[in-house]
């Protein structure tokens, strides 16, 4: 991704990203969130605390239900109604935080880069046989470059992962071949910072 298309990048985005980052350093799942009003200002932030023992506070760590999205949607006041907000998240949301925003009343989500293996969009397509619907919009994925690096983010952490990600990276290297070599540069640009590792990789693709 080269520094001048992520400099293009709005406020969520980029907020979003930096958590996915912030994620990935810390040794647990990269994908950042964030919900923004219908004014496109960021009211909430979250990451992936899967793998992490702490999390500030109203926001999960330590249990398969600390995603990103979760802890980003948890932040809402529930005395509120929230349509039109929207859920900017790094990748395709699962089914559980597809339901999550929909019981958040937020009434969009826009994701970066697909979920092969466990993205949840095709939920709204579930007839639910109950009165209350999901009443949400999903968008996504960008395409891009963006797109590229959210999806290449998210295969790096289960490429370093044996015991939790071989599912995953079988389903990749079936469907994403090509995108195994910027996932294992990502791993070698951990210890960067977001902007540095955005300008090595476009160092490395313009003399590739």
């Amino acid at each position: 991704m080269a520094i001048k298309a992520w400099a293009r990048l709005n406020a969520p985005w980029r907020e979003a990203f930096r958590l996915a980052w912030e994620a990935f350093g810390a040794g647990t799942i990269p994908v950042g969130a964030v919900v923004v009003d219908e004014s496109e200002t960021v009211v909430a932030r979250g990451r992936n605390r899967i793998f992490e023992t702490a999390a500030p506070r109203g926001q999960l760590a330590g249990t398969r239900l600390a995603h990103a999205e979760v802890n980003a949607l948890a932040q809402l006041l529930p005395t509120e109604r929230h349509h039109r907000s929207t859920l900017y998240t790094t990748v395709e949301p699962c089914v559980l935080c597809v339901s999550a925003t929909s019981l958040a009343t937020v009434g969009r989500i826009v994701f970066a880069a697909q979920d092969l293996h466990s993205g949840g969009r095709r939920l709204l397509e579930v007839d639910l046989a109950v009165p209350r619907q999901l009443n949400l919009d999903i968008e996504g994925p960008v395409g891009g470059p963006l797109e590229s690096l959210a999806e290449a983010l998210h295969l790096a952490f289960f490429l370093g992962q044996a015991s939790r990600g071989e599912a995953f990276v079988r389903t990749y290297r079936e469907q994403r071949p090509a995108l195994f070599p910027l996932a294992e540069t990502l791993i070698g640009l951990r210890t960067l910072t977001l902007e540095e590792a955005v300008a090595t990789i476009g160092r490395l693709q313009s003399t590739g």
